[in-house]
């Protein structure tokens, strides 16, 4: 949002008019000159000299308007440009369209439509015309229909200080954060961002402290952490002087990535995850909970001058691939910028002055459609949304409440967190922090393995980490069908249903123990869907059928006969009939995936291996089940 630069241009080329006095020419044509060499001090100077000469000089009052807003004093650039469209709006012929723009950004919407309804006919076909009505439209109705939000409060505890807090970050576990703040330095009189990061006891944000090894004498801020904690995506700029210190970069600002060592308890230096930077500004990461994807703002050259989200995505060689913008409605020609992505995967936050809105950048939710794209932009409204920038939002895991930076709460001006409870309609998919362990089902020995939450309607895999030594933790949606399966290299894979979860904020711990491939091993996939009374599989994803065949893929040595078993509906021979086509359809199912035919076999047992009661629906249920053997 900036008055044309154009202006000056015109002006300085327009013929002076009559009422003029030649000594108020004079000051007006030296104010030119020092506002070429951006003299601001001098051009105000000058130019008061030549409207106190000439009070109806419209060119020197246009300038003033200019200057000032070059100088963010968009309230007296207000008065100096209302000044000059009413002298002579000839002059400026977009002068009233810029008004209006100004009365946004400041927050006085009536008086911006009042001054769009100036504008020349002509110019309403332009887009900057449609921005600028569409966001003082929505403006004066976000006022009048406030959105129901709770008392907005600063952060319990010990994080917000005299110094600025922002760009929040917050573990799965929801009980850390990471936060940049601008604290005082030696090199840099306005300050120098470091890394900060506080624990939550018993409802309160304390153990405040520098991140070790990560923190430098130059700029480190706007970071994300993955969801166990253990590593970090942030931002690094380039000094004139120095560069990127002892970090190597390619644009302004780059995206480095570091790694928490548990032994030495401190952060790794960082380094530049490569093919998502460019010469380019790349900032403000937010990371999936798995750590696999990522959304950043970039920029051409220069914050300001429009910026979009872009995504990139982890291959499983752990390098990350090119970036792409984000496919769907966010990206506008103007400013997109800070986004968050919630654990759900789902649901992203970011700020924007694109989409319609209070004047600056405001906050917006988007959420995630079933063909991948990203749906238009929702925004979250007035009072969290004001005349001023918005940004710096996460929501925490639990989806009911918000953390943003905003300086409305500080009589001094600085940027503290604040935490509000979002209205419904604004919230994600609530996710509990689900921890585990995966296992040696007969020594207990601790594996490393292949961890996959999976969306049971459509298929795709949520989130998907690789365990630890120290266990693992993925988010676990509130609501929804899916699957949590474990596969290990030597071992049998597990699938487990999804836990019932009764309340938001509850974490859930499990131990999975895995079974090593051996002759004789066997795993029963209870959710095998076949047609009611048939052999013919159900439409669909069949996730335990694609778990199967991804894992025989994987073991290529590995032969395994298929076992078909039914309830006792039925006459005992119809049912073996049944159990033996159904793994027939398993084995044919197999087939189409590449595995070789000399590595499968199948039979059928009917009704009479039952692993349950058959006096209950949930026992034939369990009764009715597909048995895979290791040969």
């Amino acid at each position: 949002m900036t008055v044309l630069s154009a202006m000056v241009i015109s002006l300085s080329s327009v013929e002076v008019t009559a009422q003029v006095s030649r000594s108020a020419q004079r000051s007006y044509e030296k104010a030119l000159d020092a506002y070429a060499v951006k003299d601001f001090s001098l051009t105000i100077a000058e130019l008061d000299k030549a409207v106190k000469k000439s009070p109806d000089y419209a060119l020197a009052w246009f300038l003033l308007a200019q200057t000032h807003r070059d100088l963010s004093s968009d309230s007296i650039a207000i008065i100096h440009l209302k000044r000059a469209l009413n002298i002579d709006d000839s002059l400026y012929k977009k002068g009233w369209l810029e008004l209006a723009e100004l009365f946004w950004i400041s927050g006085d919407y009536d008086s911006g439509i009042a001054a769009l309804d100036m504008v020349v006919k002509k110019h309403r076909e332009l887009k900057q015309y449609k921005w600028v009505r569409a966001g003082l439209e929505f403006s004066v109705v976000a006022v009048k229909s406030p959105m129901p939000l709770s008392v907005i409060t600063p952060l319990k505890g010990e994080v917000n200080s005299i110094r600025p807090e922002y760009f929040p970050t917050m573990e799965l576990s929801g009980k850390r954060m990471v936060f940049t703040r601008l604290v005082q330095s030696r090199n840099n009189p306005s300050g120098q961002e470091e890394f900060f990061s506080s624990s939550l006891i018993d409802g309160v944000w304390c153990e405040v402290s520098p991140l070790k090894g990560i923190n430098t004498m130059f700029n480190e801020g706007a970071s994300s952490i993955s969801g166990n904690g253990k590593t970090l995506i942030f931002t690094s700029c380039a000094t004139p002087r120095d560069g990127f210190g002892d970090r190597v970069g390619a644009g302004s600002c780059d995206l480095f990535e570091s790694h928490y060592d548990t032994q030495s308890k401190s952060w790794s230096l960082g380094e530049n995850i490569g093919a998502p930077n460019s010469n380019s500004w790349e900032s403000q990461p937010t990371l999936s909970s798995d750590g696999n994807f990522l959304v950043f703002a970039r920029a051409l050259h220069v914050r300001g001058k429009g910026s979009d989200l872009f995504g990139a995505i982890r291959g499983k060689d752990k390098v990350w691939g090119k970036a792409f913008p984000l496919p769907g409605k966010i990206n506008t020609p103007y400013e997109e910028e800070s986004p968050f992505l919630h654990p759900d995967g789902q649901t992203i936050y970011f700020s924007s002055n694109g989409h319609p809105g209070l004047g600056g950048l405001d906050i917006f939710v988007s959420r995630k459609q079933s063909n991948g794209e990203w749906g238009q932009p929702e925004n979250l409204g007035y009072p969290l949304n004001t005349h001023n920038d918005e940004n710096s939002l996460m929501v925490e895991p639990g989806g009911v409440f918000a953390i943003f930076a905003s300086d409305r709460s500080n009589p001094a001006g600085d940027l503290d967190l604040l935490r509000v409870e979002l209205p419904p309609e604004a919230r994600p998919i609530s996710v509990n922090a689900l921890t585990g362990t995966v296992v040696d089902h007969l020594t207990g020995k601790t594996l490393v393995a292949s961890v996959n939450l999976v969306d049971k309607n459509t298929g795709s895999v949520l989130t998907s980490v690789n365990t630890s030594l120290d266990g693992f933790i993925l988010p676990l949606p509130v609501k929804g069908r899916y699957s949590f399966e474990v596969s290990c290299e030597g071992y049998m894979f597990n699938i487990a249903e999804m836990f019932t979860i009764d309340s938001p904020n509850k974490s859930l711990h499990v131990e999975v123990r895995l079974t090593k491939i051996d002759a004789g091993a066997t795993l029963s996939l209870s959710d095998v869907r076949f047609n009611s009374g048939s052999a013919v599989l159900e439409l669909g994803y069949q996730t335990d059928l694609v778990l199967l065949a991804s894992w025989l893929s994987s073991n290529l040595t590995t032969s395994v006969e298929i076992i078909g078993h039914t309830d006792n509906i039925g006459s005992a021979l119809a049912n073996l009939q049944l159990s033996e086509d159904r793994a027939e359809a398993v084995v044919n199912f197999l087939l189409t995936s590449g595995i070789s035919a000399d590595r499968l076999s199948s039979t059928g047992r009917g009704d009479q291996v039952p692993i349950s009661t058959n006096a209950t629906l949930e026992g034939k249920a369990l009764n009715r089940r597909v048995e895979i053997v290791v040969n």
